[in-house]
C-alpha cells in the first residue's frame, strides 16, 4: 500500500516538473525563407540575432574575419536549380553561408559542408563553391535584427541582400531562366500548343525584348484561338503591337480592353487599362 502511494506521489511530482517547465524566448530565433525566383526555388534556413544595443560590424563581429551569418547553427541555401550569383555559377544543392565583412565591401563565401555549428573546425578551401565580394552600403536608418533577404524579383533573377545595423549588402542573383524558357517555348509551341501557350510566349518575349516579330505573331494566334477577349490579354496585345511599331492599333486595342475592364466594375482592373492608354499615346 505504502509502495503504491510512494509511486502515485512520484508520479505527480515528475508530471508537474515536465509540464511546469519555463519557456523564455530565443535570443537569435530561426527563420526560413523561400522564394520562387523565376524557375528556381530558393530556401533560406538561418537564425536572427538582435543588436540589443551592442556595436555589430567592427564590434560584435570583427571586420575582415569569416563570420557564420547569423547564429546557432549553420546558415543554409538550398537551390533546386543551378545559378549564377555574381556571374559565378553555382550547381543546385546546399550550402553553407559564410560572409567576411570589411569597413566597406563584404566577402560571400558557400561552403560545400551544411553540417557545422557555426565555423568548421578544419577550413576546407577545396570545399568554397562561390567567393564573391561586393561593395556594402550605409542605411540612413538601423535594423535592429539581422535579415536575409530576396528581393528585386524579375524574370530571371533577383538580388540576396543582407541587413543589420546600419549596413546593407547586395549581391546579383542570376537563376539561369531566359534560355530553359526559350527552349521551353519552342519545345511546346511545336507540339499542338493552346491559346495560353501562345499567350505565354508572346508575354515573354516581350518582357525579355526578344524578337517582337515573334511576339506578334504568337499574341495574334492566341487570339484567334480564343472565343473570348479577355481585358488583361488585350492590354498585354496592345503592348506588344507598340513594341512592334503599330501603335494606332495598339491604342485600339487598348480601348477594346478598357471597355471590357469597365464591364467588370474592377477599379484596378480599369485604372491598369487607362494607364496603359496614357502611356501608348505618349510613347
Amino acid at each position: 500500500m505504502y509502495k503504491c502511494f510512494a509511486s502515485s506521489v512520484a508520479f505527480l511530482f515528475f508530471s508537474f516538473v515536465s509540464f511546469s517547465q519555463i519557456q523564455t524566448p530565443q535570443p537569435s530565433p530561426p527563420s526560413t525563407l523561400t522564394q520562387k525566383v523565376g524557375l528556381v526555388d530558393i530556401k533560406i534556413d538561418y537564425s536572427r540575432p538582435s543588436m540589443r544595443g551592442r556595436e555589430i560590424f567592427g564590434g560584435l563581429i570583427p571586420f575582415d574575419e569569416i563570420w557564420r551569418t547569423g547564429a546557432n547553427q549553420n546558415s543554409k541555401i538550398t537551390f533546386s536549380e543551378d545559378v549564377e550569383i555574381e556571374d559565378s555559377k553555382v550547381l543546385k544543392g546546399t550550402y553553407s553561408i559564410y560572409t567576411r565583412p570589411s569597413v566597406d565591401s563584404w566577402q560571400l563565401i558557400l561552403y560545400n559542408k551544411s553540417d557545422n555549428w557555426g565555423l568548421p573546425r578544419n577550413w576546407d578551401e577545396n570545399l568554397i563553391v562561390l567567393n564573391v565580394k561586393v561593395e556594402s552600403n550605409e542605411l540612413p536608418f538601423s535594423i535592429e535584427t539581422f535579415t536575409i533577404a530576396i528581393n528585386n524579383l524579375s524574370n530571371n533573377g533577383a538580388t540576396l541582400d543582407f541587413y543589420w545595423e546600419n549596413t546593407i549588402v547586395s549581391y546579383k542573383l542570376n537563376t539561369l531562366n531566359k534560355e530553359k524558357v526559350i527552349s521551353d517555348i519552342k519545345r511546346t509551341l511545336n507540339n499542338n500548343p493552346k491559346s495560353q501557350d501562345y499567350y505565354k510566349a508572346a508575354v515573354f518575349y516581350l518582357e525579355e525584348n526578344l524578337d517582337v516579330n515573334l511576339a506578334k505573331k504568337w499574341i495574334d494566334k492566341c487570339f484567334e484561338l480564343r472565343n473570348d477577349t479577355p481585358y488583361w490579354m488585350l492590354q498585354k496585345k496592345s503592348l506588344i503591337y507598340l513594341a512592334y511599331g503599330d501603335k494606332d492599333e495598339a491604342i485600339k486595342i487598348a480601348n477594346q480592353g478598357l471597355v471590357l475592364a469597365k464591364e467588370t466594375k474592377i477599379k484596378d482592373s480599369i485604372k491598369m487599362l487607362n494607364d496603359t492608354l496614357t502611356y501608348l499615346i505618349n510613347n
